[in-house]
């Protein structure tokens, strides 16, 4: 063979050893992806569920930890127990353990028990026994079910006995109607009813079908039908409320927003199998009014967050949704998110991984602002406790980030991409000593719809998820302002049927959850309500 040929046939060899490479290469990448898939699916089916670092160990159920434990734990430097260190003394307080924890207002019917006539005599001298003093037994906690009645309105009829006895025109007159207007006109319930019904159902979880057993068996037949419309109609009155609320939430600095799917069974009164979605907007934690707002939309498109967020000019967290950031708002990011994507790419026992490192580096800065909060830092002190010790931590994150070269289509590459987008936005609560560094608020706000959507699955109709919005707003707003929920529910139900639907601006300003002109029964209890409302 000439030179030439040889030449070419070398040349040849390493383009097929090259191309052999990118093969293999390729293969390496495809076997790590499906691995990782693998890990993945076996430590969601069988490892632990905590995020906790603490919970990150070596093996899935850390036998080694468990063997190990006394070489662990020992320290010879510790000091011997004694008896006082074992065995907690505790003061006498004169009441069973837990007792405190009773409501100190309960009625309490006190039982006394004597001693017969004929027994309060002497042993020893024969003289009558006179009573002294009271020996505490215990108590009981006891309840008497729901008292439920009917209200029967009438008003009295008069008329003139001189005209009608000589034969004069009948002169009749009424008393004044002031029966309360009615949620449904010419309707049954009255609004501590309808209170009842929204409690039960959003707050306590309990669907409506259930509600109609339990009525049934009490005698009263109340279909899940007439309920769902009492709902209905209960929930258009707290409108004008909502939108108060929403001007009042519009002029905080910080929002935290956040969305969940639901199921709606009817659209425009067709079938659909689209899953709309229940939006979530609450005020940030260093608000002045507390506030939590739900509204249902048949997506979460960016449309939707900008009709939402309109004219607002503050700061919004979410949780990186590409939805938001279109409007006049600033969009901080969520470290939670961005750690739990980190989270999930530890591989199983691995500690010193670059994702396990992330997730360390992230756990400190918690640390630093759960101090923070503990010790009630001022805005000053926040800010300069970010810059000079979290920010380093934020830091050294995006310098071993920049390290990572992770596959295509692997879970690291998903966090690593999410890192990278929501950069800007993760750095911003640096700088801003109002925005949390987490969006928990929001999901915590979210959190009583998703467990009582376990509840009752669906709504029929995108009118049923508007309502279950409205009133889930009011329930949550009252539940931050440490209302009674009832007692909330059913004085907006009483007032605002007494208003219209157009009230004025002072007047949805008195019933805001934070207004000192609330009745004193929307701060105490249920039965304390039921109680002021039976007729004399």
């Amino acid at each position: 063979m000439t030179y030439k040929e040889l030449k070419k046939a070398y040349e040849l060899a390493l383009q097929k050893c090259s191309e052999l490479e990118k093969k293999i290469e390729e293969k390496d990448l495809r076997i790590e992806h499906l691995t990782e898939l693998v890990l993945k699916r076996n430590k969601m089916l069988f490892g632990q569920k905590s995020e906790k670092a603490k919970f990150i160990n070596d093996g899935q159920l850390a036998f080694e930890g468990i063997f190990n434990e006394a070489e662990a734990e020992s320290d010879n430097s510790a000091p011997e127990p004694t008896t006082d260190t074992v065995f907690k003394k505790q003061g006498k307080t004169g009441q069973h353990r837990g007792r405190k924890e009773i409501r100190a207002d309960l009625e309490t019917k006190k039982i006394v028990y004597e001693l017969p006539q004929e027994q309060q005599i002497c042993d020893i001298c024969g003289d009558t026994l006179t009573e002294y003093t009271e020996e505490y037994i215990t108590t009981r906690l006891a309840v008497i079910p729901e008292k439920v009645y009917k209200i029967e309105y009438y008003r009295k009829v008069y008329k003139c006995k001189n005209c009608d006895k000589n034969g004069i025109k009948a002169n009749i007159m009424k008393a004044e109607n002031k029966t309360p207007a009615c949620i449904i006109k010419k309707g049954l319930p009255d609004a501590s009813l309808v209170a009842d019904i929204m409690q039960r159902k959003y707050q306590l979880g309990e669907p409506l079908y259930r509600q109609e057993q339990y009525w049934k068996l009490r005698g009263i037949y109340l279909n899940r039908t007439s309920l769902a419309n009492w709902v209905i109609a209960g929930a258009a009155w707290f409108e004008p409320v909502i939108r108060r609320l929403k001007y009042h939430a519009m002029s905080e600095p910080v929002l935290n927003a956040d969305e969940t799917p639901t199921r709606v069974l009817k659209k425009d009164g067709k079938p659909t199998k689209k899953k709309g979605q229940m939006w979530i907007v609450c005020t940030g934690a260093a608000a002045s009014k507390k506030i939590a707002l739900y509204a249902y939309h048949d997506s979460r498109s960016k449309a939707v967050a900008e009709e939402l967020l309109r004219g607002y000019t503050g700061v919004v967290q979410t949780d990186g949704l590409q939805s938001y950031g279109s409007g006049d708002y600033e969009n901080a990011g969520c470290a939670a998110h961005f750690r739990r994507k980190f989270y999930d790419c530890i591989p199983e026992g691995d500690k010193a991984c670059p994702s396990a490192q992330i997730v360390a580096l992230i756990d400190k800065a918690s640390s630093y602002e759960k101090a923070a909060k503990e010790k009630k830092y001022s805005f000053d002190d926040i800010l300069e406790m970010r810059q000079s010790k979290v920010k380093p931590l934020v830091d050294e994150v995006y310098e071993i980030i920049s390290t990572l070269r992770p596959s295509k289509g692997s879970a690291l590459g998903t966090a690593i991409t999410y890192a990278l987008n929501q950069k800007e936005k993760l750095y911003l609560f640096l700088s801003n000593p109002k925005v949390k560094m987490t969006n928990n608020l929001a999901e915590r706000t979210v959190k009583p719809y998703v467990i009582n959507r376990k509840n009752f699955l669906f709504s029929d109709t995108e009118k049923g998820a508007a309502a279950s919005a409205a009133v889930m707003s009011i329930i949550e707003t009252a539940k931050r302002n440490n209302l009674d929920v009832y007692g909330y529910l059913f004085y907006l139900l009483t007032v605002m049927l007494e208003w219209g639907q157009n009230p004025t601006n002072k007047q949805l300003d008195s019933v805001m959850p934070w207004s000192m002109t609330l009745p004193a029964y929307c701060r105490q209890v249920y039965s304390e309500i039921h109680k002021k409302q039976v007729p004399s």
